[in-house]
């Protein structure tokens, strides 16, 4: 099977997608600091009047109920915590990342939103377990952007869905990236690391990005931070939403326990805490709900 595209093509659509806002590149920027504060989160949700009128009214929704209104920035990050911030800043100004079709793993409008929260709600919770120091925080938004390179490479690999699929079916892929890679001299790992990389993102995130399905090949400071991605976004495909096509199309790294010391006995727990999770807060990220 030929090549359908060439990297050049890839990179000119990387370049033709929207910049992540100013206020969300450096909420990225700023949690990836551990010595920063809530105060400094609240001055920078405080420059964006759309992104304070947005928490503020999350804050005082039903679904969070306060005993007391909340009518200050630093009150209600506090409240909410900076993961819903980072997910309320990113999705606001991502629609066309996360909301569009993935015509090429033949996924619905809003499917790689729906995965990316619950993965980014493992791989928090999965942060726990880390052998040395993990910010949770970190590994919330590492698992919310993880499959961002889907948004691009997915047009290229459109209307070759089952022939991908035949590839790891039979033996011949090893797993769905290299199936990505056969039919569009890439994969979304690498596609989303370039576009991690036109956001600027950190380096932190941008590492996650590209080994998420194969974390051993990350550079050894990183690999915390990319094993609790790695299983983070196996738990959301293991509660049953991937991203069609590829769902379950990749192998565990065994290794993983040297990484994210979690036991089988954990599973029950993670898979009933994203779900509480997600219920409770996939409506508040886009603005499309009545709040």
């Amino acid at each position: 099977m030929g090549t359908l595209t060439t990297d050049d093509s890839i990179a000119r659509r990387i370049k033709e997608m929207p910049m992540l806002s100013a206020v969300a590149s450096r909420l990225l920027e700023l949690t990836g600091d551990q010595d920063h504060s809530i105060n400094d989160v609240g001055r920078i949700v405080e420059s964006d009047a759309f992104l304070t009128s947005r928490v503020l009214r999350v804050a005082n929704s039903a679904a969070f109920s306060p005993i007391d209104p909340i009518q200050t920035v630093n009150k209600a990050v506090s409240y909410l915590g900076e993961k819903m911030l980072i997910g309320i800043a990113i999705g606001s100004g991502s629609a066309k990342v996360f909301k569009t079709p993935l015509d090429g793993y033949e996924s619905k409008a809003g499917e790689l939103w729906d995965h990316s929260l619950r993965t980014a709600i493992a791989s928090r919770e999965l942060a726990e377990f880390a052998a040395k120091n993990l910010s949770p925080n970190i590994a919330f938004t590492a698992g919310l952007l993880h499959d961002i390179g889907k948004s691009v490479i997915s047009e290229f690999l459109e209307g070759n869905t089952k022939d991908l699929t035949s590839l790891c079916d039979k033996g011949v892929a090893e797993d769905f990236l290299a199936a990505e890679r056969s039919m569009a001299g890439t994969d979304h790992c690498e596609v989303g690391f370039q576009l991690g990389n036109h956001w600027r993102l950190p380096a932190t995130l941008c590492a996650a990005i590209k080994y998420h399905h194969h974390p051993w090949k990350s550079e050894e400071e990183y690999k915390p931070l990319v094993y609790a991605v790695h299983l983070g976004d196996i738990v959301a495909m293991l509660g049953g939403v991937g991203t069609g096509a590829d769902s379950f199309a990749y192998r565990i790294d065994i290794n993983y326990d040297n990484y994210i010391k979690v036991g089988k006995e954990d599973l029950s727990y993670l898979l009933l805490k994203v779900e509480e999770e997600f219920s409770k807060t996939r409506n508040f990220v886009f603005g499309s709900e009545e709040i």
